[in-house]
């Protein structure tokens, strides 16, 4: 089983089928979120992503790589830079990986996103920042299965699975 966490309704049955355990979350794209729920930031520029990881807000951050238009022509903008991933380490938020970014996109964006999530994985792995994969389907069509996730996890640089399933489980088993 691998662990994902996704924003549709799914059945248990499409739950065994996949091979995935799922948690449900919500995505906010603005810091005016309670405590109660499981929430995901997804951060318009890089001011508002360094003012919530400061604060120990949101549970993980989510589509960082979208945060800067383009890239520096030495180096991936991935979003998540040393500093930030440093912090996270520290307060224990989540890197989230949003693999419907992979669908959603096509050609040089697509292999934009694939290095800018690279790279924010290198530093998760750095520093010892917890990681998960969201598959944020609208429906069950969109849905990555576990073969899959655990594939495009290995490509990214984790080779430690049982990363990802401590931090579904510190995160999704407390609420």
């Amino acid at each position: 089983m691998f662990d994902a966490c996704v924003q549709c309704k799914i059945g248990s049955e499409d739950l065994k089928r996949l091979n995935i355990r799922a948690g449900s979350g919500v995505v906010m794209d603005d810091l005016k979120f309670g405590s109660d729920k499981i929430v995901f930031f997804s951060p318009k520029n890089a001011d508002l992503l360094r003012e919530s990881v400061d604060k120990g807000l949101p549970y993980g951050i989510i589509n960082a790589e979208l945060i800067h238009r383009s890239d520096s022509p030495h180096y991936a903008r991935a979003g998540i830079d040393d500093t930030i991933a440093r912090i996270m380490a520290k307060k224990k938020i989540a890197t989230v990986f949003n693999l419907k970014l992979l669908i959603m996109n096509n050609g040089a964006s697509r292999g934009r996103i694939i290095r800018r999530m690279k790279e924010n994985m290198k530093r998760a792995v750095k520093y010892g920042a917890p990681v998960l994969f969201a598959s944020c389907a609208d429906n069950k069509y969109e849905l990555f299965s576990g073969v899959q996730i655990k594939t495009w996890a290995y490509y990214l640089g984790i080779d430690n699975f049982k990363r990802v399933k401590t931090s579904f489980d510190k995160i999704f088993k407390n609420n």
